[in-house]
């Protein structure tokens, strides 16, 4: 313990004292602050352009022209005046041209037109045609009450009383005896993206780390000083706890960004999905730690065969694609039908390479069952301490070993001759 810990030590100090370590979290705390700050910023600028409105000459009003021959006119203006609050209604000549419609729009005179030529159907002139303007929605919808106003008429009822019905609201209220998987998506998939770039970021480096101790001969120094399976679980230990007192600083300056700052100008109903439960956040670590130590134990072991830094992505690569494939089925589960519960999601939450990931979106956004939460924690802290063992196994042979990375079977063959040794010594 005493070896493990002086490696922690000097891994850990070596990690949070290097420039391009210290940046990145600068900048990242940063950024958070920044985007924090933007819904503030955004209002700011959406008060200055509502004053200048109010100071805007009546040429600049947005206009919409509205030709009609089918219905009531007062019916069609006072739908389209209910619609369109921000826009002033002009009633166009029925006879109007289509020719004389568009030239207008072209112009700038009507922001844009509307011919209803007969019942549920009208043209919609405009000049461009904007990829995410709501305006086709919002006629839609004014045309058909405009229809349903006019179909009430004919029935004896006022246009007075038609309105107040078709204005009616539905209330409702959703009462969840589990888990809210609506609020929780959004953090739950703000937290899986910084899970799985927080693994892969860390993970790598501890591959780094070995690598240049390897190009550097200083692997050899050390490992004369202290057994492989120290030198492995301190340098990973140490190397994971610099990784988390960064991750600690991001998620409470987001935690604090959030709270004090842009829930001063976001409703509390936005608020609502964009929170972070406590629990969340706990299971986030617990899962950033077990998925941080299997993968970093690998990535650690497999750097070490590398002779060469152009060696470590063909080695590292297989173990990565295991880490891209669970998140991978956890994106296609939170967007499918079949939900988090589904099999596959429940078979990878058992799964040492993938349980990290699949488990904490499963009780994130649903109800499982506390001792599937204790099994799976368990698999993968079993899961922890075999392949560290096996990757110092690794370790030791690669600290010596130059030249081609060494084939999966010549490893196999070298860790069990390296067990008759050991046991052959005892």
């Amino acid at each position: 313990m005493k070896h493990i810990l002086q490696v922690l030590k000097f891994e850990y100090l070596t990690c949070i004292k290097n420039k391009g370590f210290i940046v990145t979290t600068i900048i990242l705390i940063a950024f958070i602050i920044l985007l924090a700050c933007i819904p503030l910023i955004i209002s700011a600028f959406t008060e200055s352009d509502n004053g200048s409105d109010e100071n805007a000459d009546t040429e600049n009003v947005q206009v919409i022209a509205v030709q009609n021959k089918v219905y009531d006119e007062k019916v069609v203006t006072d739908s389209f005046k209910d619609a369109f609050k921000d826009y002033s209604i002009k009633m166009t000549d029925a006879n109007t041209s289509i020719d004389e419609i568009k030239s207008q729009v072209d112009s700038g005179t009507y922001t844009f037109a509307v011919i209803i030529d007969k019942n549920l159907s009208y043209k919609f002139v405009t000049k461009n045609n904007s990829l995410f303007s709501d305006e086709s929605t919002g006629l839609d919808n004014t045309i058909k009450k405009i229809y349903q106003v006019s179909a009430f008429e004919k029935q004896g009822i006022s246009q007075t009383e038609s309105q107040k019905i078709l204005d009616e609201q539905i209330t409702s209220e959703t009462i969840t005896t589990g888990k809210d998987e609506t609020k929780n998506y959004i953090p739950t998939y703000v937290l899986l993206m910084v899970l799985y770039m927080a693994i892969v970021m860390y993970g790598q480096m501890v591959s780094q780390s070995v690598v240049t101790e390897k190009n550097t001969r200083t692997m050899e120094m050390l490992i004369t000083c202290a057994k492989p399976t120290h030198l492995m679980f301190g340098k990973v230990i140490g190397s994971g706890l610099a990784g988390l007192t960064q991750l600690v600083l991001i998620i409470v300056t987001l935690l604090t960004s959030v709270t004090l700052i842009t829930s001063q100008s976001i409703p509390q109903g936005i608020m609502d999905y964009i929170s972070l439960p406590i629990s969340t956040v706990i299971y986030a670590f617990i899962f950033f730690i077990l998925g941080y130590f299997i993968y970093s134990f690998l990535l650690g072991a497999l750097s070490s065969l590398a002779s060469r830094s152009e060696d470590l992505s063909t080695l590292t690569t297989p173990v990565m694609l295991l880490l891209v494939a669970a998140f991978f089925v956890v994106i296609f589960s939170l967007d499918s039908s079949s939900g988090v519960n589904s099999p596959l999601m429940v078979v990878c939450s058992y799964i040492p390479f993938t349980a990290p990931i699949t488990m904490f979106v499963r009780v994130s956004t649903s109800d499982v069952a506390f001792y599937e939460i204790i099994i799976s924690i368990v698999v993968q802290a079993v899961s922890v301490y075999l392949i560290g063992l096996l990757a110092a196994g690794i370790y030791k042979i690669g600290v010596l070993m130059y030249g081609n990375p060494p084939k999966p079977a010549q490893i196999v063959k070298l860790l069990l001759d390296q067990r008759k040794q050991s046991k052959a010594s005892k």
